[in-house]
C-alpha cells in the first residue's frame, strides 16, 4: 500500500480534461484519437491536429467531431522521392473541404529541388504565398489537376528546346 501512495498522481486539471481530432481543411478529421487529458504533446504544435476541452465546464465537450454537413471531397496527387526526383503517385489522395472552399491541389514547382522539396498535406490544397514566390510549389484548381502529366505538358517543349539548341 505504501508504493500506492508514493506514486504520482496526474494534475487536477488533467483528469478533467479531454482531447479529440479536429476537422482540418483539405485534409478531413485529424488522426488524433480521443483520450482522457490535455492533446498529447507529439514534438509539434499539437493543436493543429488536435483538440480539448474541459468536461464538466463545456457542454458537447466529449462529442463525436464530424466533417462538416456539406463537405466535399475531391482528388490530388501526392509526389515523392524516387531516383533523386518527385514523382507523382500512381493513384491520388482524397482531399476534403468545406463546400464553399475552392478546390486546390498543389505540386513541386520549377525552383523545387527534389532532395528537399516537401509536398504540402500529401498534395492537397494551395501552395504557400512564399513557395509561390520562390517557384518551389505551384498550384491549380481542378480535381485531380497536379498529376505527373500535367507536368509533362510543361516538360515536353522545353526539352525540344534544349535539344534544339545542342
Amino acid at each position: 500500500m505504501a508504493l500506492m501512495a508514493s506514486l504520482p498522481r496526474p494534475a487536477s486539471t488533467e483528469l478533467s480534461h479531454v482531447h479529440l481530432h479536429v476537422w482540418l481543411q483539405y485534409g478531413g478529421l485529424s488522426a488524433q484519437e480521443y483520450g482522457c487529458g490535455l492533446c498529447p504533446e507529439c514534438g509539434r504544435d499539437s493543436t493543429a491536429t488536435c483538440a480539448q476541452c474541459v468536461a464538466e465546464a463545456e457542454t458537447g465537450c466529449n462529442v463525436k467531431v464530424a466533417a462538416p454537413a456539406e463537405a466535399k471531397k475531391f482528388e490530388c496527387y501526392d509526389y515523392s522521392l524516387v531516383k533523386e526526383a518527385l514523382v507523382a503517385s500512381k493513384t491520388a489522395t482524397i482531399c476534403h473541404a468545406e463546400k464553399a472552399t475552392a478546390i486546390a491541389c498543389n505540386k513541386p514547382g520549377s525552383a523545387a529541388v527534389a532532395k528537399t522539396y516537401s509536398v504540402a498535406n500529401k498534395g492537397c490544397g494551395p501552395c504557400s504565398e512564399a513557395a509561390k514566390k520562390d517557384k518551389t510549389c505551384s498550384d491549380c484548381s481542378t480535381d485531380k489537376c497536379n498529376s505527373a502529366s500535367t507536368l509533362a505538358f510543361v516538360l515536353a517543349p522545353l526539352l525540344a528546346v534544349i535539344f534544339h539548341l545542342l
